[in-house]
């Protein structure tokens, strides 16, 4: 009688202790084959099947990017805000989610830096014909 793995319902060969396809130590005969190894494939197909994502860390990615590369940065507000919550709730989806809410958190972050450094060297650069005016009347 052939022998089959009790976790995942591979058929091992004589002799064998360890599933080539799982790892699990096995080693116990399967009386009624056919059924055993269906329930077996069901049950761990049902563990895969249907699990939510992280909708949120998707849209503050998207949006964080979108913004980034379409808009100039003009909506990094909102990928932020929706990144963070995405992020926050990671956990109630496994940690799904986590990294493009980091991912999305980074780029904002870097954007955001970025437009207040340029719009403090445009501030400076205003600015500057007065200060050479002043020097100049020294």
């Amino acid at each position: 009688m052939a022998k089959f793995c009790t976790n995942c319902g591979s058929e091992l060969k004589e002799g064998q202790v360890f599933c080539t396809n799982c790892g699990k130590k096995d080693g116990e005969e399967v009386k009624n084959t056919t059924t055993n190894v269906s329930n077996n494939n069901v049950s761990n197909n049902v563990n895969n099947v249907n699990e939510p994502t992280n909708g949120l860390a998707i849209a503050g990615f998207v949006t964080s990017l979108v913004s980034t590369l379409l808009c100039c940065g003009m909506f990094n507000i909102v990928g932020l805000v929706l990144s963070i919550i995405g992020l926050i709730k990671a956990k109630d989806y496994n940690g799904k989610g986590k990294g493009l809410a980091i991912a999305g958190i980074v780029i904002c972050a870097v954007v955001l830096v970025l437009s207040i450094i340029v719009g403090f060297m445009i501030g400076i650069s205003d600015a500057m014909p007065e200060v050479v005016d002043e020097l100049n009347s020294l």
